[in-house]
């Protein structure tokens, strides 16, 4: 009974804590984005700006809300998203949790795949390395293996981008979705 109730204490510790961080980071980064320079109706807006007048501007500023106070747009968002609205997504004109269901099933086997192609390399290098010890081979993988660990992610992927997609023409750069 003791155990029982240390595995529950331990895991509403937890869940309180995630939600305070989840709050904070929420909070951050709508203070972030409030203070931040850029209109976001000139960015929706783009190389479109000259064709849109101050009255469809104003429009637009009012169906996102941006006519009212920050803190009001906040408390507003927050209290949407309690109740299970994620709210509307501006670049798809559609539902936010309708984008994100589409695009599910090609993440998760984006992710699947790559999660399988990375196990099997790592565990073929680490065969290779650990069978040949302290050799060229073994010092050259573990170099290659401490580089991508200490390497950020983005900054990577930025890398990979710039030598598939530029360089060499293999991937397209953008457009992961239909034009238009």
């Amino acid at each position: 009974m003791i155990m029982k109730n240390t595995l529950v204490l331990f895991c509403l510790k937890k869940t309180v804590r995630l939600m305070l961080l989840i709050t904070a980071v929420a909070t951050f980064s709508y203070i972030l984005v409030s203070f931040s320079p850029i209109d976001p109706v000139d960015a929706y807006l783009g190389t479109e700006i000259l064709k849109v007048s101050p009255e469809q501007r104003e429009i637009i500023a009012k169906r996102w809300g941006l006519d009212q106070p920050p803190m009001e747009r906040y408390f507003n968002w927050a209290s949407r998203l309690i109740q299970g609205d994620f709210g509307h997504s501006t670049i798809f004109n559609e539902p936010v949790l309708s984008v994100i269901g589409k695009r599910f099933v090609t993440s998760f086997w984006l992710m699947f795949l790559a999660w399988s192609l990375s196990g099997f390399f790592g565990f073929v290098l680490g065969v290779i390395s650990g069978t040949f010890e302290n050799s060229i081979l073994d010092k050259s993988i573990r170099f290659y293996a401490y580089t991508m660990a200490s390497t950020p992610t983005f900054w990577v992927g930025m890398v990979l981008l710039t030598v598939f997609s530029i360089q060499l023409g293999w991937t397209p750069v953008c457009c992961a979705w239909p034009m238009g």
